[in-house]
């Protein structure tokens, strides 16, 4: 698993630091059209929403791995991870690749990914009786 998640990063990375905006801008129309022929309303559709929807998903695994690699870790410090990662990455963007843009939407879709992948490994713990209690889950769940 350490495997996967070192690759998963790498591949991220190199995603998210690819000088140019023409990948991230190809990547979103291509999610686009599989959404529309999944049957997702046109509401959804919206590059920005899709955008989004993105950089939603593309923390969630890394979170979701790491949570399965470090148990000690908590749903919290997944989220915060996510927070930093995401900050640093548009830091870097914003400050050394002109083409790309570094947006807050961008931090606040990652580290929601980032907290929604470390809550589906919480669950899965849970639902498996794993953790007799979801303690480190939100207090409103």
């Amino acid at each position: 698993m350490t495997i996967a998640l070192t690759a998963y990063l790498l591949v991220l990375l190199f995603a998210l630091l690819t000088p140019s905006a023409a990948t991230p801008s190809s990547s979103v129309s291509w999610v686009a059209e599989v959404l529309r022929s999944l049957g997702a309303p046109e509401r959804v559709l919206i590059p920005d929403r899709v955008e989004f929807l993105c950089n939603v998903a593309i923390l969630v695994p890394a979170s979701a791995l790491g949570s399965l690699l470090w148990r000690a870790a908590t749903w919290r410090d997944w989220t915060a991870y996510g927070f930093v990662f995401a900050g640093a990455i548009e830091v870097v963007q914003g400050l050394l690749l002109p083409e790309r843009s570094a947006t807050y939407v961008d931090v606040v879709a990652n580290t929601l990914g980032a907290l929604v992948g470390a809550l589906l490994v919480a669950a899965t713990r849970y639902v498996r009786g794993e953790s007799s209690q979801p303690s480190d889950w939100p207090s409103t769940i």
